[in-house]
C-alpha cells in the first residue's frame, strides 16, 4: 500500500503534535508545581519544627531550673539549725538569697502558666511544678521573716499571725494527724513568735516530706511529658516529607517498605 505525500493532512497531524506536546508541557508544569509546592511545605515545616524544638527547649530549662531549686534537705538542716538557736549570718545570706530566688522563680512559673494555658499537658506538668513552689516558697519566706523578728526583737502581729495561720493550715491539710500536736503548741504558755518556731519545726518537716514523694512523681511525670513532646515534633519531619525522602528515612531506620 502507498502512501501519497500529497494526500496527507498535514495541518491537522500538526495540530495533533502540537496539542500532545502542550499536554506534556502542561504536566510537566504542574509536577513542578506541586513539587515546588510540596518543597514550600517542607520549608514551613522545618520552620514550625525549629519554633516548636525551641519552645520545648525553653520550657524545660525553665522547670528544671525551678525544680533544682526546691530542696528539701535543705528545709531540714536550716530548720532545725533556726528553731536551735545555731543560725549563724551566713545561714542568713543564704536564706536572703534562697527568697530573692524564689521570687524570681515564682515569676518565671506565672509567666509559662500564662503561656502554655490552653495546652493541657504542659499546664499540667506547670501546676504540678506550681504546687511544689508555693509550699516551698512559703517555708522560705517564714523562716526568713521569723529570723528576722528574733534577730531585731521586733514583729508584726498581723503578719506574724497570718504567717502562722498559713503554715497551720498547710500542714494539717498535708497531714491531718498533725491537728493535736499544733493544738498543743498553741495552748503553750509562750509569746506568739515563739509559737511560730515551733509551728515552724513542724511545718518544716511536713512540708519536706511532702516534696520528697512528689519530686519523684513530678519528674517521671515531667519524663513521660517530654517523651511525647519530644517524639510529636520529630513526627512532624515525617507528615511532609517527599516520598522519596520518606522511604529513605525509613530505610535509614531499618524498616522495610514494600
Amino acid at each position: 500500500m502507498a502512501f501519497d505525500l500529497y494526500t496527507i493532512d498535514w495541518t491537522a497531524i500538526g495540530s495533533l503534535v502540537t496539542f500532545v506536546a502542550m499536554l506534556i508541557a502542561y504536566w510537566n508544569i504542574h509536577i513542578s508545581d506541586k513539587q515546588n509546592k510540596n518543597n514550600q511545605q517542607f520549608q514551613l515545616t522545618l520552620i514550625q519544627r525549629e519554633i516548636e524544638q525551641k519552645r520545648l527547649d525553653e520550657l524545660i530549662e525553665s522547670i528544671i531550673i525551678i525544680n533544682d531549686t526546691i530542696q528539701p534537705v535543705d528545709i531540714l538542716d536550716y530548720s532545725v539549725k533556726f528553731v536551735n538557736g545555731n543560725f549563724t549570718e551566713t545561714d542568713q545570706h543564704i536564706i536572703n538569697s534562697m527568697a530573692t530566688k524564689e521570687k524570681s522563680d515564682s515569676n518565671r512559673l506565672s509567666i509559662q502558666l500564662m503561656k502554655y494555658d490552653k495546652y493541657q499537658s504542659a499546664k499540667d506538668v506547670l501546676t504540678a511544678l506550681s504546687n511544689m513552689r508555693q509550699k516551698y516558697g512559703e517555708w522560705v519566706r517564714d523562716i526568713s521573716i521569723l529570723n528576722m523578728y528574733k534577730k531585731h526583737n521586733f514583729v508584726d502581729p498581723s503578719y506574724l499571725a497570718e504567717m502562722t495561720s498559713t503554715m497551720i493550715r498547710i500542714s494539717k491539710e498535708l497531714e491531718p494527724k498533725l491537728e493535736e500536736p499544733i493544738r498543743k503548741i498553741l495552748n503553750t504558755p509562750t509569746d506568739d513568735l515563739n509559737k511560730a518556731i515551733r509551728l515552724l519545726e513542724v511545718f518544716s518537716s511536713v512540708v519536706s516530706s511532702y516534696l520528697i514523694d512528689h519530686k519523684k512523681i513530678f519528674e517521671n511525670e515531667l519524663y513521660a511529658f517530654v517523651q511525647k513532646e519530644q517524639k510529636r515534633i520529630d513526627d512532624m519531619m515525617f507528615t511532609t516529607l517527599p516520598n522519596k525522602n520518606k522511604r529513605k528515612a525509613k530505610w535509614k531506620d531499618g524498616q522495610n517498605i514494600k
